[in-house]
């Protein structure tokens, strides 16, 4: 685990302690805590925008898949796939001329 130092605003340090106290644990646990709860937030919101995929969002989280779908779906992120993209990988496997 890396040592990072730095400067904290005061909201976010009240956040921390609140945190700490509810959850009974360490300030620096809480940090950890609220920052991996910051960057799931984050991933879950690059998604729904459609910039990432399901698989580099399971990447970026170090999820397996179905924990990636599942941690999405509780966060409210939908799948970013669109009846145009369904329709057309549609298009690519239907049958040539006859």
């Amino acid at each position: 685990m890396k040592v990072k130092s730095m400067r904290i605003p005061e909201d976010i340090d009240q956040a921390i302690e609140y945190v700490s106290k509810v959850e009974k644990i360490e300030k620096t646990q809480s940090l950890r805590k609220l920052a991996r709860v910051g960057f799931e937030y984050y991933v879950a919101k690059t998604y729904r925008e459609g910039k990432i995929t399901l698989r580099e969002a399971s990447n970026l989280l170090k999820l397996p898949l179905s924990e990636t779908i599942d941690l999405l779906s509780e966060m409210g992120a939908k799948g970013n796939i669109r009846a145009n993209d369904v329709l057309a990988s549609l298009n690519i496997f239907t049958p040539l001329d006859k």
